[in-house]
C-alpha cells in the first residue's frame, strides 16, 4: 500500500500532527481546515497559531474545497464529535467504498453513536478505525519517542497506519477491539475534568491514583456492555492516554477541572456535553459510572466537597465490581 495518498479532515494540534506524521512517512497528503484563515496560514507559514512548532513538508497540500482531500485512499478525520455527521452527510456523494476511514475522536456523537457507526451510516465506506494513545503534539514534533494504537476489526485499516506513521520513534499498536478504543478515548474527558479537580482541591496523590483505577473499572463495564473486550481500556488508548493527560497541568481538560474546584465557570461547552452523553449512554445500557456522574453533578453546579463525599461515601463493594 505504499505511497497511497492520505486526506486529512480537521487542522488542529490533532490533524496537523497526523498530516506531519503521514508526510514525514513520504506520503502525499491533503491537509482541510474549515476555516479559510487557518488554510491561508497553512499554505503560506506551514503551519497554525497553535501549531508554531513544526513545519509542514512540502508534500502536505492545503486544498480549498474539502472535496479535494477527499481525493484519497485513507481519510482521517480530526473534527469535533458534533461536526462529524453534518461533514459526512454533506459529503457522502464523493466517498468510495474502497476507502479506508480512521478518525481521531475522543467522544461519541451526541446521541451516544460512536463516531465509527457514524462514519458508516453516512458514507460508503466499508472499513473504519480508530486511532489513539499518549500522544504529546509538541513532544512528538521535536523527535520524542511515542507509541499509538489504532482499533479496526479490519485488518487492512491497522496494517495502513501502521505503515503510515510508523517509526523509530514512533511505536504503533493494533487492536481489532475498536469499541473498546472508542469508549476508552470517550471517558478521557470526565477522567481528566475530575483529576482536575482533584488537582484543585489539593487532595493529595492517593486519591488520584484511585481515579485512574476506578475510572478504568468504569470504561471496562461500558465497553463490554456495548459489545467490546473489557481489557481494552487498560491498554494505550485508555489508562494510558489518562495518565498521561492526569499529569499534565497544560491540559486544558485539566484546567477546565480547576477551575469547577475553584468555584469558577467551567466555560467549555464542548466538553460538558461530551460527559453528559456518556451519562445518558451509560444510563441507557444499564451501566453504572460513579465518577462520570460525578463530573456531571459539578457541572451541574453541585459543589465540588459534596459530590466527591458522595463518591467517598458510596456503599462498599468489591474493587472487580
Amino acid at each position: 500500500m505504499t505511497g497511497r495518498r492520505v486526506g486529512v479532515l480537521g487542522a488542529g494540534v490533532w490533524g496537523v500532527s497526523f498530516a506531519w506524521l503521514a508526510a514525514k512517512g513520504g506520503r502525499e497528503v491533503l491537509l482541510w481546515s474549515s476555516n479559510a484563515e487557518k488554510r491561508s496560514l497553512l499554505r503560506e507559514r506551514r503551519n497554525t497559531d497553535s501549531t508554531q512548532a513544526v513545519e509542514l513538508p512540502d508534500c502536505v497540500s492545503i486544498p480549498e474545497r474539502v472535496e479535494e482531500a477527499l481525493d484519497c485512499d485513507l481519510l482521517v478525520l480530526a473534527l469535533q464529535p458534533s461536526a462529524v455527521r453534518p461533514t459526512l452527510r454533506s459529503l457522502a456523494p464523493h466517498f468510495r467504498a474502497e476507502q479506508l476511514v480512521v478518525h481521531l475522536v475522543k467522544g461519541f456523537e451526541g446521541s451516544g453513536v460512536p463516531i465509527s457507526k457514524v462514519i458508516e451510516q453516512e458514507t460508503r465506506v466499508l472499513r473504519v478505525g480508530a486511532v489513539a494513545g499518549p500522544i504529546v503534539p509538541a513532544e512528538l514534533w521535536r523527535g520524542a519517542d511515542a507509541a499509538i494504537i489504532v482499533g479496526s476489526p479490519f485488518q487492512e485499516v491497522i496494517d495502513e497506519v501502521t505503515s503510515l506513521v510508523s517509526s523509530p520513534n514512533c511505536r504503533v499498536y493494533g487492536t481489532t477491539d475498536l469499541t473498546g478504543v472508542e469508549v476508552s478515548g470517550a471517558m478521557r474527558t470526565p477522567i481528566s475534568i475530575a483529576a482536575g479537580v482533584l488537582r484543585g482541591q489539593r487532595t493529595g496523590r492517593a486519591l488520584s491514583a484511585v481515579l485512574l483505577t476506578r475510572g478504568l473499572a468504569e470504561a471496562a463495564r461500558l465497553t463490554a456492555a456495548l459489545g467490546g473486550e473489557s481489557r481494552t481500556p487498560a491498554g494505550l488508548s485508555g489508562i494510558g492516554d489518562w495518565m498521561l493527560t492526569a499529569t499534565d497541568p497544560e491540559e486544558r481538560l485539566i484546567q477546565a477541572g480547576m477551575r469547577l474546584a475553584d468555584g469558577d465557570e467551567f466555560g467549555w461547552d464542548e466538553a460538558a456535553s461530551r460527559v453528559g452523553t456518556l451519562i445518558e449512554l451509560g444510563q441507557r445500557v444499564g451501566v453504572e459510572l460513579p465518577i462520570t456522574e460525578a463530573v456531571g453533578r459539578m457541572l451541574d453546579g453541585v459543589p465540588v466537597p459534596e459530590v466527591l463525599q458522595g463518591l467517598m461515601s458510596r456503599s462498599p463493594r468489591g474493587e472487580m465490581d
